[in-house]
């Protein structure tokens, strides 16, 4: 970037990273990328274009600002509702432990720990937990997660019946 710009540019980062102390150093360079295509490969079966004007036109995700703070509350606060809500959403996986790592307006990743039936051996992976609807700000994820904790309570509670 030009000298001009680095200021306006470090200080959009730090907020970003507060901690991002190695900005100060005087080998730390910025550079502006000039988006022709993307390609994302994000694993086995995920892999994917969009045109420089998608790229161009896309918003982060409002929740993700904030999504940080939801998940290590319910990790600290609330790991049996997050168990709960996996094992209704998916029968038959029964987890120790529901840590989720991130969450977005659709839903959450949960990094998953459980020990087979037919193993002592633990295993852990991720998860995608979804939503069942798109999730605008705080206040909606919040209720998009007591009710998806509700309907996870609700049945099982008429399993035990």
């Amino acid at each position: 970037l030009p000298q001009d710009e680095i200021e306006e540019a470090k200080a959009i980062y730090l907020k970003k990273h507060p901690g991002a102390f190695w900005v100060q150093f005087s080998d730390f360079n910025w550079f502006r990328m000039e988006v022709q295509d993307v390609r994302f490969v994000g694993g086995f079966a995920r892999a994917g274009s969009i045109t420089a004007e998608e790229y161009t036109a896309a918003k982060p995700d409002p929740i993700s600002e904030f999504g940080g703070h939801i998940a290590a509350h319910m990790n600290d606060d609330h790991m049996e509702s997050t168990i709960a809500m996996i094992a209704h959403q998916i029968p038959g996986l029964d987890v120790e432990e529901a840590i989720i790592t991130s969450v977005d307006s659709l839903g959450m990743y949960v990094k998953v720990t459980r020990t087979p039936r037919a193993s002592d051996q633990p295993q852990q992976f991720k998860i995608r937990l979804p939503f069942p609807r798109p999730a605008a700000d705080r206040k909606d994820v919040k209720n998009v997660i007591v009710e998806m904790t509700q309907a996870a309570a609700s049945s099982s509670a008429s399993k035990d019946e």
